[in-house]
């Protein structure tokens, strides 16, 4: 029951919701680059680059500046209820994108991601296969 009512009180207040979307979106992002550099660290059918790893937590970092200048520049120039609303919308739809990157990492969507799937990799370490295709 705790956990209902700490669901509910989050979206009756208008700043816990938006700020509950954004921590969502900081662990969603999280999770994405850390399937991302395990299997590409620990994998030996990937090629690991410090580069790319280094160019995916800057980019996760720019998307998230970005965010939060948008969310303060829309209240500021917009009126509440519209700025509400296109915040609400931009937090859902980047949200669903980590949801996508995730999915792809662990095979269950194609979005242009190089090298074996985190989820075969997982599979063939629990499997005992540590062996390369």
């Amino acid at each position: 029951m705790e956990m209902i009512n700490f669901l509910e009180n989050i979206t009756e207040h208008k700043d816990y919701y938006l700020i509950a979307l954004l921590t969502t979106y900081l662990v969603a992002g999280v999770v994405d680059w850390s399937f991302g550099w395990l299997n590409a660290r620990f994998n030996k059918n990937v090629q690991f680059e410090s580069g790319v790893a280094l160019y995916g937590i800057i980019k996760k970092m720019m998307y998230f500046v970005g965010m939060a200048l948008f969310m303060v520049i829309a209240f500021m120039v917009v009126p509440i209820p519209v700025a509400y609303t296109a915040v609400t919308a931009l937090f859902i739809g980047v949200i669903l994108s980590e949801a996508n990157s995730i999915a792809s990492h662990l095979g269950y969507t194609q979005d242009g991601k190089k090298g074996e799937i985190f989820k075969d990799f997982i599979k063939r370490i629990f499997d005992g296969n540590n062996s390369e295709k």
